[in-house]
């Protein structure tokens, strides 16, 4: 049964997600759609580029969260109800290694993790695999 204290951290991690190169970060990820390997190779490997600091800002974001969640410090079925854009952001990361190889190098084994363990995640998971043709 979740708490009120689930509750709280949800909000705070809602707050946290708006702060405003958070909302930067998290908007450049999810629009990101590389033409190339050379194209992701390039924003991927090289650390002195804005974008490359906003994909490791809003994927660290949420693998932050859901390793909370994994460590049961948030009920997870609650997690799994409010953390969608962080499976869309597993899921991207996978489709980004699965179309670009050795180009992509970043994965998120915490939100696999979290959507391997939880039903709710897992439908949420195979609704945006679809939504996305992943």
């Amino acid at each position: 049964m979740a708490t009120t204290s689930d509750a709280e951290l949800i909000l705070k991690l809602y707050d946290l997600r708006r702060e405003a190169v958070c909302r930067k970060a998290r908007e450049f990820f999810i629009g990101w759609t590389p033409a190339s390997a050379e194209e992701v190779k390039m924003v991927a490997s090289n650390f002195t580029r804005q974008d490359n600091a906003y994909i490791r800002q809003a994927t660290t974001y949420w693998e932050m969260a859901f390793s909370i969640v994994n460590l049961g410090a948030i009920h997870d079925e609650l997690f799994a109800k409010n953390c969608g854009e962080g499976i869309i952001f597993t899921l991207k990361c996978q489709h980004l290694k699965q179309a670009f190889g050795e180009a992509w190098t970043r994965s998120m084994p915490e939100g696999e993790t979290f959507i391997a363990n939880n039903a709710t995640a897992k439908a949420k998971a195979e609704t945006i695999k679809k939504r996305y043709g992943w």
